[in-house]
């Protein structure tokens, strides 16, 4: 039996919002939140454990997007649960 491995894809082949194209996630690209999530969807990618099929700032983008609102959610519960005590 032969042991497979996955090959290692090279961050070369990310696929890149042109330059000077905008893109509707501009608000969190270069904030802490973002390299995180980048970092994440980067490793994901190498181990071939997730395929890009978009350019990169929009999955970064939307995945951010979600953790913010979800953020503000949290947020907004926990201060109308404290206004009940």
């Amino acid at each position: 039996m032969a042991l497979m491995t996955k090959p290692v894809k090279n961050s070369e082949n990310v696929q890149r919002v042109p330059k000077g194209q905008r893109h509707p996630y501009l608000a969190w690209e270069g904030t802490s939140l973002w390299r995180v999530v980048e970092k994440a969807v980067g490793d994901l990618v190498e181990n071939q454990d997730l395929i890009e099929n978009e350019y990169r700032e929009y999955i970064v983008g939307y995945i951010c997007k979600l953790i913010e609102r979800r953020k503000k959610s949290v947020s907004a519960q926990l201060r109308s649960h404290s206004h009940r005590s």
